[in-house]
């Protein structure tokens, strides 16, 4: 009998998150990156049975429409099926919709792959489809990335359509939601089209036969168990009770697993960037905002993330198609840059104590900005002390103040602050208005340019043809006018053991996207790999 669904519950990675913060490969080849990252280190390096198994948390949701909890979503990437998938290159690639048409980017039709089977041996139909983007509207989950649908209806069973508030040529980029069957929202384990279905216990995923490729599926039977530590987690994964890890590297909870282990990144859509007080302050002269663009060493940022990271001088991800690396090194780290922009800013040391001032008028200002950053995360703290004494050997004065989670969003939301670093999970087709609408609760500088607002709408009013430009045209507005310094983009991990798994594309909507190509070996592999090891 259908129960009602657990409520939403905050996932580990929110819990690390500095703001209310997806993307995957092609199928050519194995993602796999050696590499090892701060932390717990775990160096066991082969799996030592012959059963493949992965954690769940019966504590939380593990209906993918309301799932946070990440051991849950990787289980619900294999019982569900996501409507579209996007690439590394953020390009969304067809998969139950295998077509999508528009003529003016706000009224879209979406044909979907009706030979589909759900795990009860029902047909899956347009109807399914749109059944599951209007739940996904209302869910915490995806509700901010899909808040431009104002309509969503099946025409018939091979098609529905989709209308919004406002042109956007980039809408299946945000569409990598799972399919649930109609009606189904409020069941615990709702139907689902995906490669594995639940055993009748729900204690292990069985291969579902009628799935398109079940012939290529590497298992016949994948396990569940529960650890809810990290410590239990660790254990697990070092006896080889546990098959896949995810991590991320930024995070308070980051485990560490060492090269011993197979460590995948994959790219992610969560921005780190320096914000800044528009309103008031030092920060209110858009010359100093402008000259901070060339003040933060990204390069030595990304060697924090131990590579796992893509530095970046644009609010969008370099991985994008549209990113302009011509536009962007322009940006790169050049300290006599900042010190020649604040020269010809009039700043300069006219009392002569060594430190810069600002004269206004007959007054001459000393400066000391202010700069806040969350304590809870050694990478940021790191960077924010970096800047500062950079700063320090150009005369700029900066104060770094480290706050606890409840201190930094209050002197945010407060504007008791110059500058502050931020963390945000940006949605897939990179719509940038959340940070910059004057009324948007991120928007945090207090930015009010009408002007910046519309380039972002024309940015995902473009065609493909014309995106590369009006991006570049957005970002321009955003980095001339310094309203924030972008810094880079994470990428996160999927570990296994050595050896184990071959042919994993992990992507941030669909880590096992590509498990129908998996070559999953145990016994004397694992055993040879061991050998070679000692």
């Amino acid at each position: 009998m259908a129960t009602k669904a657990k409520k939403l519950t905050a996932m580990l990675l929110a819990a690390v998150m500095v703001l209310s913060v997806c993307a995957c490969g092609d199928a050519a080849e194995d993602d796999y990156v050696k590499g090892e990252t701060a932390g717990k280190d775990i160096n066991k390096s082969v799996a030592a049975d012959d059963v493949f198994t992965l954690n769940y948390s019966n504590k939380y949701s593990m209906n993918p429409m309301v799932a946070t909890n990440t051991n849950n979503q990787l289980v619900c990437n294999l019982v569900y099926e996501n409507m579209i998938e996007v690439d590394n290159n953020y390009e969304a690639q067809p998969n139950v919709i295998t077509e999508w048409k528009t003529e003016d980017g706000e009224h879209w039709v979406f044909t979907v792959d009706t030979s589909r089977r759900f795990h009860n041996g029902e047909q899956m139909t347009a109807k399914d489809v749109a059944y599951s983007l209007n739940v996904a509207m209302n869910s915490e989950r995806f509700a901010r990335r899909l808040n431009c649908v104002i309509g969503v209806g099946a025409n018939d069973e091979k098609t529905f359509s989709v209308t919004l508030s406002k042109a956007n040529y980039l809408l299946p980029n945000l569409m990598a939601i799972p399919v649930i069957k109609n009606g189904s929202y409020k069941d615990d384990h709702p139907d689902g089209t995906g490669p594995y279905k639940y055993a009748s216990d729900y204690k292990s995923l069985l291969k579902f036969d009628k799935y398109p490729n079940a012939a290529t599926l590497p298992l016949d039977v994948i396990y569940l168990k529960e650890y809810n530590t990290v410590d239990s987690t660790i254990s697990a994964f070092e006896d080889s009770l546990l098959d896949i890890v995810m991590n991320d590297p930024s995070a308070p909870t980051n485990l560490g697993y060492g090269s011993s282990n197979e460590i995948r990144g994959f790219n992610t859509t969560n921005f780190h960037y320096i914000g800044m007080n528009t309103e008031t302050g030092e920060m209110a002269y858009d010359g100093l905002r402008f000259a901070l663009n060339y003040a933060f060493d990204r390069e030595s940022l990304v060697d924090q993330f131990n590579g796992f990271a893509l530095e970046t001088m644009l609010p969008v991800s370099p991985a994008c198609s549209f990113y302009s690396e011509s536009y962007a090194k322009q940006f790169k780290y050049n300290l006599k840059q900042v010190q020649e922009i604040l020269g010809n800013m009039g700043l300069k040391d006219y009392d002569e104590d060594g430190m810069l001032e600002m004269k206004v008028g007959e007054e001459v200002r000393e400066l000391d900005l202010d700069f806040v950053v969350c304590s809870a995360s050694s990478i940021k703290t790191n960077v924010a002390h970096k800047f500062a004494e950079d700063m320090q050997t150009l005369g700029l004065k900066v104060t770094v103040r480290e706050l606890a989670w409840s201190e930094y969003t209050t002197a945010l939301e407060q504007g008791n602050f110059d500058l502050y670093y931020a963390e945000v999970r940006l949605n897939p087709d990179f719509d940038l208005s959340m940070l910059f609408k004057p009324d948007g609760k991120l928007n945090y500088g207090k930015v009010n340019d009408e002007t910046l607002m519309e380039l972002i709408g024309s940015y995902l009013g473009a065609k493909s043809d014309g995106r590369k430009d009006a991006c570049a045209n957005m970002c321009a507005q955003i980095i001339n006018s310094g309203y924030i310094v972008p810094l880079c983009f994470e990428k996160h991990q999927m570990i296994t053991h050595r050896g184990v798994i071959e042919g994993i594309k992990a992507c941030e909507n669909n880590p096992l996207m590509n498990v129908q190509n998996w070559k999953v070996t145990f016994g004397e592999v694992a055993k040879k790999t061991d050998d070679t090891n000692k």
